[in-house]
């Protein structure tokens, strides 16, 4: 009948505070307790080992002692009276009940910032892959898709009869040499690949003058690619659009025309579109800035920004205090950044903590 009321009031306790309250009346009922909330242990002896291994206050009534008391845990000796260990539970396990609450309230709090601090990191860097990834597979599909409709007009092309593809060639010759020598110094046919030489380029920009060597421009008509040689070597680029590999072309918005054209045979267009594209210079996105072909030309670094992940003019890199990133090249890197130095202040009553950090939350 005692161990009912005794359990009944812990149960009272722990349905009031929402903390886990075990009652050992036996040494056989410690297996039930995990060390997760409270025990509570009546009817203890005083030379138990439980209460010998583990840290807790005496428990003193009247000058003699009745039981020990932890944080976690409360020991009665003996067999106290139903209201003697009625006070001291009632004395006691709301105080415990608090504290329990506050400690795991307080773990779960430093846990969430942990998490919040490494989850803040972690999203950032995925987003930025993500959209990364976004951009790269939208260019992707652009790309196949001009690549589906100019192989489309090709297969057309090539599906006529032999008559038809050899009235093609004819008039592709006519007029791929009427470039000569308007255009080209000579175009030529050699093996598998057309062959067309430019007059020496000149390029004006912001006052200057520049003089570029003629070019080999070499059109591969069974690949369908285009390659440019020649021209004046300066620090690895023949022109500010064009290294000295023939092959790394930086076409800029007629990337996609040139492929089609040299796929299509429509060799008129595309040695017009390459001749246009030698004779231009577009300043905000260069392989290699063209003031560097003037040999008294001295740069001045403030003038042009100047990306060092690329090793490229026309774009710098873009820094914060999480990161720095360059939009061109798609690089980033990640700094570290210092925990938050915010923290939530702890009331003694936990509906009121809540309520003032929801109302700030809204408020801000």
């Amino acid at each position: 009948m005692i161990e009912q009321q005794i359990r009944t009031l812990c149960d009272f306790y722990a349905q009031k505070w929402h903390v886990p309250i075990t009652l050992m009346m036996k040494e056989t009922d410690i297996p039930m307790w995990h060390e997760i909330g409270i025990a509570v242990y009546v009817n203890a002896d005083k030379d138990w080992q439980f209460c010998k291994d583990m840290f807790g206050d005496p428990l003193v009534m009247e000058s003699v002692l009745v039981g020990k008391v932890s944080p976690t845990w409360l020991v009665l000796f003996g067999a106290p009276r139903l209201d003697i260990t009625s006070n001291i539970l009632d004395a006691h396990l709301p105080r415990m009940c608090r504290s329990f609450r506050n400690g795991q309230r307080q773990a779960l709090i430093e846990t969430t910032l942990s998490v919040a601090a490494e989850q803040k990191q972690e999203l950032a860097r995925s987003l930025r892959d993500d959209k990364y990834e976004l951009e790269r597979l939208c260019m992707q599909v652009m790309t196949l898709s001009r690549k589906i409709e100019g192989d489309s007009e090709i297969l057309k092309l090539f599906s006529r009869t032999p008559d038809l593809i050899k009235a093609k060639a004819t008039r592709t010759f006519v007029e791929m040499m009427k470039l000569v020598p308007s255009c080209y110094e000579s175009i030529k046919l050699e093996d598998s690949s057309v062959i067309a030489t430019t007059y020496p380029i000149v390029l004006e920009h912001d006052g200057g003058r520049y003089d570029f060597e003629p070019y080999v421009v070499e059109v591969r008509l069974n690949s369908g690619k285009v390659m440019i040689s020649g021209g004046t070597e300066c620090n690895g680029y023949v022109h500010p659009h064009v290294t000295d590999d023939p092959n790394n072309i930086c076409w800029g918005n007629i990337g996609h025309l040139v492929p089609r054209l040299a796929g299509e045979l429509d060799l008129h267009g595309l040695l017009q579109l390459v001749h246009q594209f030698l004779h231009s210079y577009n300043s905000s996105d260069p392989f290699q800035k063209i003031e560097k072909w003037d040999p008294n030309w001295v740069e001045d670094e403030d003038d042009e920004p100047y990306c060092s992940w690329c090793n490229e003019y026309g774009h710098d890199i873009s820094d914060c205090e999480s990161c720095s990133w360059c939009e061109h090249c798609q690089h980033y890197e990640d700094h570290g950044e210092d925990e938050c130095p915010s923290r939530p202040q702890e009331d003694n009553e936990e509906d009121a903590d809540a309520e003032l950090a929801e109302d700030t939350a809204t408020a801000g």
